[in-house]
């Protein structure tokens, strides 16, 4: 073989497309019964697939130094990535966001992709065949066919044990196989059932690649304060900011999901969190309610509401503002009694009420279970691999691309857009290089 790919998720199927495009015989092993199952879940199921932003903007979006990842942007930006779709013939649909989404309009029906699972082996179900024929099934069906096409081999329930310089290629079932190069595409650790279970970790190490501990990267957070009463509660347009040097706050809606905090100003500073949780027991987090206005705006808007409707209660005043279970919350959390009428409150506590729209503190000590996370971090240190190749430096013909890197970023497109890039690179990477077996320690 000249390209072993172990998993056929996104960053896999992208990576054996291209190296079969480039000429080179290229085997994907994946360890579930069909490739692409997260790929089919991504996005809501409508496959949010790249996000149109230049490159040098792209790259503030993920969780490492600008200049490691831009040299990999600029060489596979938003336009590489809908022109490679393109070629699937997948056309993009981009919304006022800068998102990219599969336009669905422009596809058939669900018998076109019958294909895809005749030449995966895989038995037909008439049923699980509709199931995948959401914007990101169509991805998925879309990629499998064409590695086969392109004379790709795909195994599934092939589950590899272990990977030994040479390069040969281990499964559980005692079968070695050897290639030129092998490209570590196993994703992250959510998701299991998917087959995204912290394989990478595990198979590099025996080679003694450096690896971090995979933590939820996109995922609810967990406060100290109960929050249950307050369920499915949101608010549209938050800003959120954690006691962590360096981490921007992160603008979004803000959702009470039972236990958990969540939505997309949540979500997209949770790395930041969940990562220092594994060295201490707590981490403070903002939520300022109304972006929007600054401190002095609201204090006006409160004196002039006292002087023109003096008996309006502290919880309807604040509905101006936030959803009236949110007023509650913030009633509570200033210490002001919700029926409380304006003309009655002191300025301390009108102004305990503004402090609270513009910075309600929960203790973080938790996060949802990894495995409910929509994408995690840790892996494969990023000091280990050159972000323009995607190749591991001290091993040549080793390459890691995707999740199974020590790398996320921000909702929006972004995750998946690293996982097409680092893939196609990779390939690119061993094409040209023919690489041999030689390695350094």
């Amino acid at each position: 073989m000249d390209l072993v790919v172990v998993g056929g998720g996104a960053a896999g199927l992208a990576c054996a497309l291209e190296g079969c495009r480039l000429g080179l015989k290229v085997l994907i092993l994946e360890k579930t019964d069909r490739c692409g199952n997260k790929v089919a879940l991504t996005g809501g199921k409508r496959c949010n697939f790249t996000h149109l932003e230049p490159p040098n903007l792209m790259a503030k979006r993920f969780d490492c130094p600008k200049d490691k990842i831009l040299p990999l942007l600029r060489q596979f930006p938003a336009q590489e990535a809908i022109k490679f779709f393109r070629m699937l013939g997948i056309e993009p649909l981009i919304d006022e966001d800068g998102c990219v989404w599969v336009n669905r309009k422009v596809h058939g029906s669900a018998a076109k992709t019958e294909r895809a699972f005749q030449l995966e082996s895989n038995p037909l179900d008439r049923s699980r065949l509709e199931r995948v024929q959401t914007g990101a099934g169509i991805v998925r069906d879309r990629l499998v066919e064409a590695v086969i096409r392109a004379g790709g081999e795909i195994r599934t329930k092939a589950n590899v044990n272990e990977i030994l310089p040479g390069w040969d290629i281990v499964l559980k079932s005692g079968e070695t196989i050897n290639t030129r190069s092998v490209v570590i595409a196993t994703g992250g650790a959510s998701y299991p059932q998917t087959g995204s279970s912290g394989d990478g970790n595990r198979l590099v190490n025996s080679l003694g690649v450096k690896t971090t501990p995979f933590f939820p990267a996109l995922a609810a957070l967990e406060p100290k304060e109960k929050v249950e009463d307050f369920a499915g509660i949101s608010q549209p347009s938050v800003e959120v900011k954690v006691d962590i040097p360096n981490v921007a706050p992160r603008p979004g809606n803000f959702i009470f999901a039972h236990k958990y905090i969540s939505g997309s100003a949540i979500m997209n500073i949770s790395g930041f969190a969940a990562r220092a949780l594994m060295q201490t027991d707590k981490v403070g987090l903002t939520v300022d309610w109304v972006p929007d206005r600054s401190f002095q705006e609201l204090k006006t808007y409160f004196d002039r509401l006292r002087q023109e409707r003096p008996l309006i209660q502290a919880k309807t005043a604040l509905t101006g503002f936030v959803a009236r279970k949110i007023a509650m919350f913030i009633c509570a959390r200033a210490d002001v009694a919700p029926d409380s009428r304006l003309t009655n409150l002191s300025k301390v506590a009108v102004q305990r009420l503004i402090e609270q729209l513009k910075g309600t503190r929960f203790e973080i000590v938790g996060t949802e279970p990894i495995e409910r996370a929509t994408v995690t971090g840790g892996g494969v240190s990023l000091d280990e691999v050159d972000m323009r190749t995607m190749a591991v430096v001290r091993f040549p013909g080793l390459f890691v691309v995707g999740e199974a890197l020590d790398l996320w970023a921000e909702s929006g497109g972004y995750n998946l857009h690293f996982a097409w890039a680092s893939g196609v690179t990779a390939a690119r990477a061993a094409s040209s290089a023919r690489t041999n077996v030689s390695y350094r320690s």
